[in-house]
């Protein structure tokens, strides 16, 4: 097909940094200016005054999980008494539908106590059970789902709780690959469905994601690429992962009360940057961020590119000036603040509010920082956790940190920056701008962004495109 014949959309009354702008686009941006006339055959998207932005990318999110999220019982059951509690999640396991295995997902200790295998066998009997824990971290099963997982008492194996009396607790710690497999064995595994959470992130403007799970795998890689080719994920993928892979980020998870050893860390972080990859740190604590930057002093230096910092949730200024001397940007996520908020007030040290989800202040100190999901972890809504770095609520309205707060500009900047500019030696990450020649994956939002940034959590979005094809048009969807 040449050029000519190349078919166009015309994206009518789009409004860029408050001047109306029209634009012709096929896979890329063709022409923009302020009257455009709609050529023959040429399909029109009615902008209608709102703000036009490039696609938002979200640069830390776990799809497969994210996606699962969607069909399991949510555990996070609010407020009230132990016994309460324990009760609204009894009733919420006893409503799940189908009658085979239950997933459930964000159960909190502080609400419902540290669970196990018993008090999961008094919650629901009759159905093979396992819970996630909020953090990720830890799986918790049921005695059903213990024998269908072929878990047995006297089998010893690394990650699997035992009591005093040595029996399977139930709770399984960081083996989210060993689970999968039993899983599968087992006939428990359904497919997550991604092509509908590929198209909720299109309804929030998302056009690209970083998956961060330390698990992936050339099998991942493969399964992204199939999906991505069939039309089940929409959004342009990169991957993070295990040392299998011979690209992307080695995504190293640090444990503060189970860090590993020093030196076979630096050698797994040798072996990475002999296949050209950069490092991703798991970094929670103030230990995780120190034995991570001690990791990396004894490792060789990147050739190219830059590694990453994952959460830093807290970082004190001592640690905010190294991070800052080395060029490693903070990869963060201000919903927590938001969706975990009050039970941090409850829970933490005022010192430890202090230096907790910083944004403002690393700026400050020279600290390139990026605002992200972790979805399903994290509100997975980019404008809702623009909006929480920018007002640092919680659910019930308190205050974390005021004096980290940002401006929604800055909170977008990072959703608006591509990976591989997310390390300038600057505080702040390197946006792209809507220019001819660029890719035309776009967002168009309901109306102006400067009308609309104050309450950016209740912002909608008109429409996206990736690659000049609508992925989302609300018109269309109600």
């Amino acid at each position: 097909m040449s050029f000519a014949d190349t078919p166009t959309m015309l994206i009518k009354n789009a409004r860029i940094d408050g001047h109306p702008v029209d634009l012709r686009i096929d896979h890329t941006v063709q022409v923009m200016a302020r009257h455009l006339e709609v050529a023959p055959n040429e399909t029109v998207l009615d902008a209608r005054g709102g703000e036009l932005l490039p696609g938002l990318h979200d640069h830390h999110i776990h799809l497969f999980a994210a996606a699962a999220a969607h069909d399991s019982v949510d555990c996070n059951v609010g407020s009230g008494t132990l016994s309460q509690c324990r009760a609204l999640l009894e009733a919420r396991l006893k409503r799940a539908t189908g009658n085979d295995w239950i997933r459930g997902v964000d159960y909190q200790e502080q609400q419902v106590g540290e669970l196990d295998r018993w008090i999961l066998d008094e919650l629901c009997p009759t159905r093979p059970v396992r819970i996630q824990h909020r953090s990720g971290k830890v799986w918790v099963c049921n005695s059903l789902a213990l024998r269908e997982l072929g878990f047995k008492d006297t089998e010893l194996i690394d990650g699997l709780e035992r009591s005093s009396r040595g029996l399977l607790t139930g709770r399984i710690v960081r083996r989210d690959r060993l689970l999968a497999e039993r899983l599968k064995h087992a006939k428990a595994s359904r497919r997550p469905n991604i092509t509908a959470y590929s198209r909720q992130l299109a309804r929030y403007g998302i056009v690209g994601i970083t998956d961060t799970s330390a698990s992936n795998t050339t099998d991942t890689l493969a399964d992204f690429q199939h999906l991505s080719d069939v039309g089940e994920l929409l959004q342009h993928f990169s991957l993070m992962g295990s040392d299998e892979l011979d690209s992307g980020y080695l995504k190293i998870l640090l444990d503060e009360d189970r860090l590993p050893d020093l030196a076979n860390l630096v050698g797994r972080i040798n072996q990475a940057r002999r296949k050209g990859r950069n490092v991703a740190f798991h970094c929670v604590t103030h230990l995780e961020l120190v034995f991570a930057l001690a990791a990396l002093a004894e490792a060789a230096p990147c050739e190219a590119g830059f590694d990453r910092i994952e959460h830093g949730a807290v970082v004190n200024d001592e640690m905010a000036h190294r991070l800052a001397d080395l060029g490693l940007p903070v990869i963060t996520q201000p919903g927590f603040l938001f969706s975990k908020g009050d039970q941090y007030l409850a829970d933490l040290t005022r010192t430890e509010l202090g230096s907790l989800y910083r944004f403002a202040g690393l700026q400050r100190l020279g600290v390139c920082v990026v605002a992200s999901s972790d979805a399903p972890y994290g509100l997975v809504n980019p404008w809702r956790v623009i909006s929480s770095a920018a007002t640092r609520r919680t659910r019930l309205g308190a205050t974390v940190g005021e004096h980290e707060q940002i401006t929604a500009e800055q909170a977008l900047t990072g959703y608006l920056t591509p990976s591989v500019r997310l390390n300038q030696r600057s505080s702040f990450a390197q946006a792209r701008k809507v220019k001819v020649g660029m890719p035309a994956d776009l967002c168009v939002l309901q109306g102006e962004w400067s009308a609309q940034r104050g309450e950016a959590g209740e912002l909608e979005v008109r429409a996206t495109l990736i690659g000049g094809s609508v992925v989302f048009d609300r018109t269309q969807t109600g």
